[in-house]
């Protein structure tokens, strides 16, 4: 399990930092007519509300107990690719909580024209998901 959680800190820091360099620095950058990085922010009304968040940290530490019940068990997430794609959902899910938790919004800056504008976290998540699922 430990190894899990290095992954899932790896891909936490790599999000926060990818924020904040966007925000900085890239604010406008394009690459090519596909990619833009373009800062917004994924507001939702009740990520004001104290309950709603607390709900959120309770869930997301409910899915760290489930991922480590399911490994110890010995039946799933056994593989290197499953352990490395949990520990990337993981971690993409704890950075969009932080922005959750101190900003009351996420953090989005990748713009591909034809995609809702998104962020690493949102694609640790997903590829993580679909690592764990296929290891």
């Amino acid at each position: 399990m430990f190894t899990v959680l290095t992954y899932a800190a790896l891909a936490f820091l790599i999000d926060q930092s990818s924020k904040q360099v966007a925000r900085r620095h890239l604010q406008g950058v394009s690459w090519g007519r596909f990619v833009r990085i373009r800062h917004t922010c994924h507001r939702e009304q009740f990520y004001d509300r104290l309950w709603c968040r607390a709900a959120l940290v309770a869930i997301w530490c409910l899915a760290v107990v489930s991922a480590m019940w399911l490994h110890r068990s010995g039946v799933w997430l056994q593989d290197r690719f499953a352990i490395l794609g949990l520990g990337c959902a993981l971690g993409g899910a704890a950075g969009n909580l932080a922005d959750i938790l101190r900003e009351r919004q996420v953090i989005d800056f990748i713009d591909l024209g034809w995609w809702p504008v998104f962020n690493l976290a949102d694609a640790a998540i997903v590829g993580g998901l679909v690592l764990a699922l296929l290891g």
